[in-house]
């Protein structure tokens, strides 16, 4: 890939929040987290895990986030009328999008350095997945909320709160639409140059 192919790949991506019906094919999606892997990791560690929530099981997946919502007390000022329709406006959205790849890891020294060395090369390896996903036309939404440090949501997709830890959920999918471009800030506002005298 020329240079130019790549900065383009990555100043064109976008978040999508409205995707077609359609499915990606599986064998697609596993060559695409094959490409993924290459991202950096310490040891070649390779520490990512991925459970995939499709098909039946994404209003089942839909349920237990609401659930840990509602522990969270994001949705504790709703009647009961307005929660039975936030559950299925919820509901609606989890089965609008084909695939939510929920991304984990296995903790190594409980939120210790290697920890924090295995979460950041998930986080590579997520980024090398969306760009590789955009390349085939495919499009994603990478979110992270408290749900992920919730132990009974934890508990409820059949991992372990002291074993893993959740890094974010991906929906994933074909895009109906695509967002204009926002632009970003100025880089030179993020940079310090340091030199000595």
């Amino acid at each position: 890939m020329r240079k130019i192919d790549l900065f383009e790949l990555m100043r064109g991506r976008r978040t999508i929040l409205d995707y077609k019906e359609q499915k990606v094919d599986r064998d697609l999606l596993i060559k695409l987290f094959g490409h993924a892997a290459y991202a950096p990791n310490h040891h070649l560690k390779e520490p990512w895990r991925i459970k995939i929530f499709e098909d039946e099981a994404r209003s089942a997946f839909g349920e237990k986030i609401v659930d840990s919502y509602i522990r969270y007390g994001y949705l504790n000022t709703l009647s009961d009328e307005k929660l039975k329709k936030a559950r299925q406006k919820y509901d609606r959205f989890f089965n609008s999008v084909p695939h939510h790849a929920l991304f984990y890891m296995n903790k190594e020294d409980n939120g210790g350095y290697l920890d924090d060395e295995n979460y950041a090369a998930v986080c590579a390896f997520i980024q090398n997945f969306q760009l590789a996903a955009w390349s085939e036309g495919i499009g994603t939404m990478w979110t992270a909320k408290p749900t992920l440090l919730d132990k009974e949501f934890i508990r409820d997709i059949g991992l372990s709160s002291t074993e893993h830890r959740l890094i974010a959920v991906v929906q994933i999918g074909y895009p109906n639409r695509i967002p204009r471009n926002r632009g970003r800030t100025p880089i030179r506002n993020s940079i310090e140059w340091i030199q000595t005298e």
